[in-house]
Formats: C-alpha cells, structure tokens, sequence
C-alpha cells in the first residue's frame, strides 16, 4: 500500500480539487499508486481501495466492522443530529436495525415501485424550471 506523505494542514485535500471530477481524480491516483493507497483527508486517514480482491481482503471476519464504521465528525453531530441519520451513523446497534429497515422496507422493488410515480415527477418538475430558467435568460449558464 502506497501513503502520500501530506504537507499541508489539510492533508491531500487539496489533490481531490480542480477541473475534472473527483471520481476521475482518483482513479488517475490509482494509475499511479497502485490498486489501494491512503489519503488524509483533513484529520481523518482515507483508504482507496479500487479493485474487487483488493476489497475482498479488506471485508475480512476481523477487518468488516472497522471498514463499515463511520469516523466521529462535528457533521454527523451538528447535522446528522449526533449520528443519527443513516449516512453518518457509526457502526452498531442502531446502524444495523436501520440498515435492515432501509433494506426491507424502502429499497425493495415493490417500494421502488409504488415511489416511481414521486421520482418521475420530481424529475419533471426540475426539467421544467431549468426550461423556464433558461428560455426567460437568453444568456443564462446553469450549471449542472
């Protein structure tokens, strides 16, 4: 595994910005690192893993529940109401009886389903004011 050294108070923050997309960023690092490498991220250690054996060694019986927790942030406390929504919770109790409520009752195909007719019109609605927007501004730059 390959470990940027950071030399800034950010850490290697500063490599994820620019022009191109994050996603493209890294995957020019993977090119050059190699299949897994650490960036810090801030005060917090960030692991890439970009390959599927890579990410098999990792999720281990030993390694699972320290890659499904979730590092202590002021965001999770302050806007995820101290850990509470379900992208920030740390790992536990409470993540897994959320995860299984998520899994069973809200992402099921019959769900999904039934919820079509809110996605569609939501995507409608975005459609027709990004029209509006622009046919009101001949010269009017949005950006997506």
């Amino acid at each position: 595994m390959h470990t940027l050294s950071p030399y800034r108070t950010t850490g290697h923050l500063y490599l994820l910005s620019g022009d191109l997309p994050v996603c493209r960023i890294l995957g020019l690092m993977t090119d050059k690192y190699g299949p897994i490498f650490q960036l810090q991220l801030g005060s917090h250690p960030a692991l890439v893993v970009s390959s599927w054996e890579m990410v098999k060694d990792c999720f281990t019986a030993g390694n699972d529940k320290i890659f499904a927790s979730r590092p202590s942030m002021a965001l999770s406390k302050y806007l995820g109401y101290n850990g509470a929504i379900f992208a920030l919770a740390p790992y536990g109790l409470y993540w897994r009886d959320i995860r299984k409520m998520v899994t069973v009752e809200l992402l099921t195909n019959s769900r999904l389903e039934k919820l079509k007719h809110v996605r569609t019109s939501e995507v409608n609605c975005s459609i027709k004011d990004l029209y509006s927007n622009c046919s009101s501004d001949n010269n009017s730059e949005v950006n997506l």
